[in-house]
């Protein structure tokens, strides 16, 4: 763990064995979460591109037209119902 300084514009820099051993890079972007008081995290928008499109392969490969099809026609029988 590492102490390191906010200048008065709330910028930080973060140290290059910090960004050597996390893997992110410079110039980059880093997405922030607030994670409570005090603290916050830093990651990599490459990596959670990466986690996204991971997540995303993964549901498409379940994904089936019909079973698609299957949905929305029941979807328009519950409407046409509730109409009458």
């Amino acid at each position: 763990m590492k102490t390191i300084e906010i200048d008065p514009k709330g910028r930080v820099v973060i140290p290059k064995d910090v960004r050597e051993q996390s893997g992110i890079s410079a110039p980059g972007e880093l997405l922030v979460t607030v994670e409570g008081a005090g603290k916050i995290t830093l990651q990599s928008a490459e990596a959670s591109l990466k986690k996204a499109q991971r997540i995303g392969r993964k549901k498409l490969r379940s994904w089936s037209e019909s079973r698609h099809y299957e949905d929305k026609l029941a979807h328009e029988l519950a409407r046409e119902e509730e109409l009458r």
